[in-house]
């Protein structure tokens, strides 16, 4: 008999709080090894290959399950994985069409944009992102809520297949509810266990079938763990593609020097990181007058914070801040000052020289930083060249800051550094390979659709 719902959820909430109790033991457990992973993750890094996919074990993958897969469900948790998710659903169908499949019937967890491109959107859960432990303490209701719809929806209108993207707290969860009723899971944009809290791979091994990958270096580490996983591309290859800068704007931009700062997307990041980026640039300034320093954000709520965050800064420089595609800023910079993420790859991607930092809060971060990180270097663009092609600086104490700025200050200047690094940036490009991430994640799902012509009985 199954379980019923509310029990469930009630063992579920339980053992997570047990797991997030833990969470320390588990950390200080993990600190006599943390030399070997750090030691592997290196000789992954350095065996790490740009080649897409991996065909053998999409292959193995697909062998299990083709034919079978009528009906999908698809979560994402927050509006960047929304618009992957939407990438990869319109791949599928098109993928479907092109091999004479059967498109399949999708159900899931999104947002508005997902009920608009023909997805039956059973919870609203890209409108409600949840980041950090404070957030996810406040979200309690709303991640019971969530999950409980899940268990449901598994009960009463079972789905052949999950995707989950991203997301991986909540959809690791998801993910094995799906596995204890036998429905096979794959996670788009794999989790990041293999940077931090490596014990935690070999629960996300058991929940999952398939991971895919972001970063060409992610399927050794996978792998290494007997998970089936392919890299398919970044997917902000595919919007930079999808997306160019205007050449008129972009020569706008480039008529004048040009430093953009990216403080981050969150309220924690904006309030560590902003002041200190404009201190280093009025310094700068103060050497070069003409250099025009911009804060470009798509977020209209972040940039309008950001304004705010400036207006209480004493002496900084007139700093712009523009809301919209950051495109035309990052690829006509001279150099631009990135905390950590996404938004720095980003940075690289387009060609720019590009100095990385993270300022490290607290006695945790630091304590992360120094006994737990399992990577060589923390800046994406440094890890998917397998070695440091960007400068990258975790900030601890506000001296630190005067490295940052005499990093910036040699990128900014034409010269060897800047000279190098412009080449390090033009042969990881290359290396990340073309765009078409989500048509290379839809190969693993589209050949588990049916023929068009096959039969509605569902296969044993």
């Amino acid at each position: 008999m199954a379980m019923p719902v509310a029990l469930e959820v009630s063992l579920v909430l339980a053992r997570e709080l047990i797991r997030a109790l833990a969470a320390p033991l588990h950390a200080l457990a993990f600190l006599p090894t943390r030399d070997a992973c750090l030691a592997a993750s290196t000789e992954a890094l350095d065996r790490s290959a740009a080649g897409m996919d991996d065909d053998a074990a999409r292959a193995r993958f697909v062998a299990a399950r083709s034919g079978r897969c009528r009906k999908i469900f698809v979560s994402c948790g927050e509006t960047s994985g929304e618009t992957h998710l939407l990438h990869l659903i319109a791949a599928i169908r098109n993928g479907c069409a092109a091999e004479g499949r059967r498109a399949p019937e999708m159900l899931g967890f999104g947002g508005s944009r997902l009920a608009e491109a023909g997805v039956d959107s059973r919870f609203p859960l890209a409108e409600h992102a949840v980041m950090g432990l404070g957030g996810v303490l406040r979200s309690i209701p709303l991640i019971v809520r969530a999950f409980a719809t899940f268990l449901r929806l598994l009960r009463d209108d079972q789905p052949d297949l999950v995707v989950l993207v991203d997301y991986p707290g909540l959809h690791l969860v998801f993910a094995e509810a799906a596995r204890r009723r036998g429905v096979p899971v794959v996670h788009y944009v794999a989790p990041q266990y293999w940077a931090w809290g490596p014990w935690r791979m070999r629960r996300y091994r058991r929940a999952v079938d398939a991971t895919l990958t972001i970063l060409p270096f992610e399927p050794a580490f996978f792998g290494d763990r007997d998970l089936a996983s392919g890299y398919v591309g970044h997917p902000l290859l595919d919007e930079l593609a999808a997306h160019p800068p205007d050449a008129a704007t972009l020569e706008a931009v480039r008529a004048q020097p040009t430093l953009v700062l990216m403080p981050g997307s969150r309220r924690k990041e904006i309030a560590l990181h902003l002041a200190p980026m404009v201190e280093l640039a009025r310094n700068l300034r103060s050497e070069r007058p003409d250099l025009r320093v911009v804060i470009p954000h798509r977020d209209p709520a972040r940039a309008g914070l950001i304004r705010t965050q400036l207006e209480l800064l004493p002496g900084g420089p007139e700093v712009e801040v523009h809301v919209g595609d950051p495109g035309p800023w990052l690829r006509g910079a001279r150099v631009v000052l990135a905390k950590s993420g996404t938004g720095s790859l980003e940075a690289c991607l387009h060609g720019t020289p590009t100095v990385v930092v993270y300022v490290l809060a607290g006695r945790f971060a630091r304590f992360v930083r120094h006994r737990l990180l399992t990577v060589p270097w923390f800046a994406a663009a440094n890890l998917c060249a397998g070695r440091c092609i960007v400068p990258e600086f975790a900030v601890e104490t506000p001296p630190d800051w005067q490295d940052v700025q005499d990093a910036v200050a040699s990128l900014e200047d034409d010269g060897d550094p800047r000279t190098r690094c412009l080449a390090d940036l033009d042969a990881l490009r290359a290396r990340l390979g073309p765009a078409g991430a989500s048509g290379r994640a839809s190969r693993w799902i589209v050949p588990l659709c049916p023929q068009s012509g096959a039969s509605e009985e569902t296969p044993p």
